[in-house]
């Protein structure tokens, strides 16, 4: 694999954030001869990323409050961040014509990639896939004798620490679509946890989206590993868009898996190996089906590049989950709440419904991202006794709600009380003051917060304060 060459090389970042700052760093490290950043925000809010750029050796200019084109002319490379634009094609005017004229055009994944000499595990999906790989990076950590890095998609960049790595280390990377979608290139081994309809606002189509998540498959050789879900279609059907080995993991029992779910206990059967039991249901701590299958992805390729059994058993009963991803919060008068912020779409909230068999109050809303809810807003109506709806979808979700209601039996509807709030704080009381001993009570909301909120995280800490301050 070729990599991109900076020495000596007039480069464009358009879109400065945590990549835009890495990539700056290691241009200037590689010897750069000058480095120009662009971003449509304004230098007061970008002061954070520029104060970590003031002593780079390359000189540096700033264009802020909008994207030039005349910022990226005459440059020989243009870095331009995936959120900026994502897709597949990038519709900053000025671009194709630069791209004409010689530069090449580039990112932060495909650059890390290109310079990476260590084996690269890149984790996709549209849910579970941080999960996945802070899982998996925990089972390597714990289990090989070699440096094990995380990355990726997971608020860090690994650029910097690019150069210090070697062959005989092992590389983590949680990878979203909007980063795989214009990659050349592909990791050693891939995971594609599931593909469900999600970012349809981005791409227009399932189809399309499904095509920006085999981007992590698409370009690996015959010598590489790509493991997929044999319980979900698109995930399953992406084996036929690669030419590596493909290896799959099921939630149920499977002969033609390599890891499954049988005899409530987890298993591994590799080629020319006899089954081994690595982890017994009741071992695993993380709460719904829907974890178990994250499990026995990141089994599987951990056991494939040298973790053990004993590693992979050890690692999941001492893993306590990621933050907001079904979080238990706190119990409050025999109610449990639990922080699933993360889930922002319904096919993420459907699983935190099914991760619980006690009756369950939901906080649901916020800015939807053109996803249907016909069949979660069902799932709802015959599973879940209250819900608090907020945000700017809550009229979208109220009709789907109430259409679900009207096309379902009176004896087979769960449903009592649709709360409508306009505040995380408002949910919390409102359905603490209805809740029961016995009850499961989730902020699952099944929608984007960048309506109320600057990320899903922000939407959680309300969330958590709130819980953590009923009397």
């Amino acid at each position: 694999m070729s990599k991109t060459e900076l020495k000596d090389k007039h480069i464009a970042i358009i879109g400065l954030g945590i990549e835009g700052v890495a990539i700056a760093q290691f241009a200037a490290e590689q010897g750069a001869a000058s480095i120009a950043i662009t971003d449509m925000a304004s230098a007061e809010k970008l002061k954070k990323y520029t104060d970590t750029l003031d002593h780079l050796s390359a000189p540096i200019q700033y264009y802020f409050g909008g994207n030039h084109s005349e910022v990226w002319l005459n440059k020989d490379i243009l870095f331009v961040s995936p959120g900026i634009t994502p897709g597949f094609a990038i519709t900053l005017p000025g671009i194709s014509e630069a791209e004409q004229q010689g530069a090449k055009i580039s990112n932060h994944t495909q650059l890390f990639l290109e310079w990476c000499p260590a084996q690269v595990i890149g984790v996709t999906g549209s849910s579970g896939k941080t999960t996945t790989t802070t899982l998996l990076g925990a089972m390597l950590q714990r289990g090989l004798h070699c440096n094990v890095y995380v990355g990726g998609n997971l608020g860090s960049s690994l650029l910097n620490q690019v150069t210090g790595m070697t062959e005989e280390d092992v590389v983590v990377l949680e990878l979203s679509e909007v980063q795989l979608a214009r990659l050349t290139v592909s990791p050693h081994i891939g995971i594609i946890t599931n593909i469900t309809p999600d970012h349809l606002d981005r791409y227009g189509s399932f189809e399309r989206y499904i095509e920006a998540k085999r981007q992590l498959v698409r370009f690996m050789g015959n010598n590489d590993y790509a493991i997929f879900n044999a319980g979900n279609i698109p995930s399953q059907e992406s084996a036929a868009y690669t030419a590596a080995k493909p290896l799959y993991f099921s939630a149920a029992y499977s002969d033609t898996a390599q890891a499954y779910a049988h005899n409530n206990a987890l298993w591994i059967h590799l080629e020319h190996e006899e089954p081994q039991r690595f982890c017994d249901f009741e071992e695993i701590t993380l709460p719904g089906a829907h974890n178990r299958e994250n499990i026995l992805a990141a089994a599987l390729a951990a056991y494939l590049v040298g973790a053990d059994i004993h590693t992979l058993r050890e690692t999941i009963r001492a893993f306590g989950g990621v933050r907001h991803r079904l979080e238990f919060v706190k119990e409050w008068r025999g109610v449990k709440f639990y922080d699933d912020s993360i889930a922002t779409s319904p096919q993420r909230a459907l699983a935190a419904v099914r991760a619980f068999s006690q009756p369950k109050l939901m906080i649901l809303g916020g800015k939807n991202k053109d996803l249907p809810w016909e069949d979660f807003a069902e799932i709802i109506v015959r599973n879940v006794r209250a819900v608090a709806l907020l945000g700017a979808s809550q009229p979208y979700i109220d009709m789907c709600i109430r259409a679900a209601q009207n096309r379902t039996a009176k004896d087979e509807q769960v449903l009592e009380t649709i709360i409508y709030v306009d505040s995380i704080e408002s949910a919390v009381s409102e359905l603490a003051a209805i809740a029961r001993p016995g009850d499961v009570a989730l902020l699952s909301p099944g929608c984007a917060s960048h309506d109320m909120f600057h990320d899903y995280a922000e939407r959680a800490q309300h969330f958590i304060d709130a819980v953590q301050k009923l009397a």
